[in-house]
């Protein structure tokens, strides 16, 4: 198909749908006249008898304040319901002294249990050295560990820098560092060892 011809055939459905669209809308129709409807409504029959109905009066209960003195000197306002025919009037009404007393008792609150300290776990190591350069402690720590023991470096800070402490350990009892003391003093020639606490 020539390339005119495909271009005419689509401007004409182009125009056709326009046509069916916009055509409804410019003609249109005129609306119909709408009918109004009169409702009237009927009087009321002669017969109903025209009265106006009273209630009878209601007692209601209006709130008194009683203000109250304790023996302590705390001031109470207990709220009572007084009898009343007027329902929005207040009603203040005086009590004698001799009226019993309002007592307001402290909240009592309970005291935690006594639990008994929890001891802390202490065990003991033996320091067998103090270094200021932190290879020397750690070629004597590799020492003592290919010899069997279980020793461990551990770096603390002070003034001067940090020092590097070689223990061996922990054990639980003081009695059982100390036969380790005397195994390190034996087997490493390791003459200032020390047991102290851990941590």
């Amino acid at each position: 198909m020539e390339q005119p011809l495909k271009q005419r055939l689509i401007g004409a459905i182009i125009l056709i749908s326009l046509a069916v669209i916009f055509l409804p809308m410019l003609i249109g129709s005129k609306p119909t006249d709408v009918e109004i409807v009169d409702i009237q409504i009927p009087p009321p029959p002669a017969d109903l008898p025209n009265k106006i109905v009273t209630l009878p009066e209601q007692k209601t209960e209006a709130l008194a304040e009683v203000k109250i003195s304790t023996a302590s000197g705390v001031k109470v306002v207990v709220k009572e319901p007084v009898a009343s025919t007027t329902p929005s009037k207040k009603v203040t009404v005086a009590k004698e002294l001799t009226r019993k007393l309002v007592q307001i008792k402290q909240p009592v609150i309970p005291k935690p249990p006594k639990l008994k300290p929890i001891e802390a776990v202490s065990a003991w190591v033996v320091q067998v050295g103090s270094f200021s350069d932190g290879v020397n402690a750690k070629k004597l720590s590799d020492k003592l560990i290919k010899a069997g023991f279980t020793a461990f470096v551990e770096e603390s800070a002070v003034k001067s820098g940090a020092i590097f402490r070689v223990r061996v350990g922990p054990e639980l009892s003081k009695a059982k560092a100390d036969v380790m003391k005397a195994k390190l003093q034996k087997e490493q020639s390791i003459k200032s060892a020390l047991v102290v606490q851990y941590p």
